[in-house]
C-alpha cells in the first residue's frame, strides 16, 4: 500500500525547525519561506520538515526534491525524492517511491545535474 503525505508550505519563523538564523531570521537569504515543507503521514499522524531544493519532470510526473533542515550546512546531504500528484479531492500530495522508481529518478536526476553543470562550465 502506498502511503501519501500531504504536505504544507510553513512559513519560515522563529520555531523554525533548521535552528540556522541564516536560513530563517532577517532576510532569509538561503531559502525563502515557500521552501519550507512539513509532511504529515496521513497513516500515523507523524510530522516530517524538509527544505523543497528542487524539482523537476521525469517520465510524464513532476518529483520534487527534498533535504532535512538539519543538513543545510553539510557539504554532502541525503536527497530524498518523492512524486507530487494530485489526490482525489484535487489537493496535492507528495508519495513515496518504491525501490525500482526511487533508482530512475535518483539516475534522472543525476544526469539532469551533470547537464547543468556542464552547461554552467561551457558558459564561463
Amino acid at each position: 500500500m502506498t502511503t501519501l503525505i500531504q504536505f504544507m508550505y510553513a512559513a519560515a519563523d522563529d520555531d523554525c525547525c533548521c535552528c540556522e538564523p541564516e536560513c530563517c531570521e532577517g532576510d532569509g537569504e538561503f531559502f525563502d519561506e515557500d521552501d519550507f515543507v512539513v509532511l504529515t503521514d496521513t497513516e500515523t499522524g507523524e510530522e516530517y520538515s524538509f527544505i523543497l531544493v528542487d524539482n523537476f519532470d521525469f517520465e510524464d510526473a513532476t518529483y520534487c526534491v527534498l533535504i532535512e533542515p538539519d543538513d543545510i550546512d553539510e557539504e554532502e546531504v541525503s536527497l530524498f525524492f518523492m512524486k507530487l500528484v494530485e489526490s482525489d479531492d484535487g489537493e496535492e500530495v507528495l508519495v513515496g517511491l518504491d525501490e525500482d522508481e526511487d533508482d530512475r529518478v535518483f539516475a534522472a536526476y543525476s544526469k539532469y545535474m551533470d547537464e547543468q553543470d556542464e552547461s554552467e562550465f561551457e558558459e564561463d
